[in-house]
């Protein structure tokens, strides 16, 4: 008995198959279906899908065969992979040397006829093959063959779809654990960092209250420069806890929400300021949405538009329209215009612009982009001398 030549790309191949997570699964219906009208379609006793590694043929799915697998040595689709793209057919199987003493034709019930369609990765790598038997002598006709060779190219097809999706599926878990580790390493260490700021910023106040008047000029300059640093970092570690609980929010759970009681909670816990006038009287209905995170994206522009605000008084107007697809905030103030340049940057996390770098990074926006999108929106911003400036989200419906 002959043993089936190695195919030149033995270690490529092997190394493909590999990244299928294919041999020893459990049956699959789409691959048995397949398997069956080759058998229909040929008229045959037997069909298989044959996959072949270093030491074996494991049969992934077979009609009419009772093995799970065969030695290597042993395996017709050992010869057909040396051949990728073309029929492999032997219509006798008894007659032909290289097969004659081969436990498969030697034993009871014995094979006969042999016919297989190597499969074919994208890299063109045959890694197994669809392959119909017979106990008698015979052949296939053109449209049997054509048949064959579209249900093989199906069988790869499914073969790859089920590798992507195991990759997705292992990249998607992965993503999970990464971001999971990310959350966990920045809500810890945001913690841990507030604790020693805010004694940073209440031990600057305790030097200038008691020892302001013993300091010089420069002494009271340099604490005055330290406390402004504590507040710039506690900031920045305030956006990161802000930008987490973002990221984690989900805005899958929705339900009717009136927007005007909604803004009535956040200006509570705001805590807007005496010259602060927020105008939301159009707004006075219901939508549905995310109330979570509806809630922040308008906590976030309110406090983004009130801490930037220069004006002596602070005008803030909030109105809402909707079509049959989505609801369009827009969110207007009366403060300083945003450079048509920064547009986009604004929305950046921890961005600062040069003319109004007083105001700190931009973190409250960074979340409203997060958040808006997550939801499926999108915002944008439009900004006039000397008319403010003004947020406009959509959330579809």
């Amino acid at each position: 008995m002959e043993i089936a030549p190695v195919p030149e790309n033995e270690p490529g191949r092997l190394r493909a198959l590999n990244e299928y997570y294919i041999t020893d699964t459990l049956p699959e219906t789409d691959f048995d279906d397949i398997i069956r009208m080759a058998a229909d379609i040929c008229h045959a006793p037997i069909s298989s899908l044959g996959i072949i590694d270093d030491h074996r043929e494991w049969f992934k799915s077979s009609h009419g065969l009772d093995m799970p697998e065969i030695a290597r040595e042993h395996s017709l689709g050992a010869y057909a992979i040396n051949t990728p793209g073309q029929l492999f057919i032997v219509s006798d199987l008894s007659k032909d040397s290289r097969f004659s003493d081969n436990p498969l034709v030697t034993s009871t019930p014995h094979a006969v006829f042999y016919a297989a369609v190597p499969l074919v990765t994208p890299e063109g790598y045959a890694i197994g093959t669809l392959s119909v038997w017979d106990y008698k002598p015979r052949t296939l006709d053109a449209s049997q063959v054509s048949a064959l060779h579209s249900l093989a190219r199906q069988l790869a097809t499914l073969l790859e779809l089920r590798k992507i999706t195991k990759q997705l599926n292992q990249n998607r878990t992965e993503l999970k654990r990464a971001y999971a580790d990310l959350e966990k390493f920045s809500t810890i260490a945001s913690h841990d960092l507030k604790s020693p700021l805010n004694n940073i910023i209440s031990i600057t106040h305790l030097l200038k209250d008691d020892y302001g008047s013993k300091l010089d000029a420069d002494g009271n300059e340099y604490v005055t420069y330290l406390n402004d640093a504590a507040y710039q970092l506690a900031d920045l570690v305030n956006g990161i806890l802000s930008y987490s609980v973002a990221a984690q929010l989900s805005v899958e759970q929705k339900e009717q929400v009136n927007v005007a009681a909604l803004i009535d909670t956040i200006k509570y816990t705001l805590v807007v300021p005496a010259n602060c006038s927020v105008s939301y009287e159009s707004v006075n209905r219901g939508v549905y949405t995310s109330p979570a995170a509806l809630k922040q994206i308008l906590k976030n522009l309110l406090q983004y538009a009130i801490k930037r605000n220069d004006k002596p008084q602070i005008i803030i107007e909030i109105t809402l329209q909707e079509n049959k697809s989505a609801y369009t905030f827009e969110v207007k103030d009366n403060g300083p215009c945003i450079p048509e340049k920064d547009s986009e940057k604004i929305f950046d996390l921890f961005e600062t612009m040069d003319n109004y770098k007083r105001f700190g990074p931009g973190n409250n926006l960074a979340v409203v982009k997060r958040l808006v999108e997550k939801s499926g929106g999108e915002i944008k911003l439009n900004s006039d001398i000397p008319e403010g400036t003004t947020f406009t989200f959509s959330i579809p419906k």
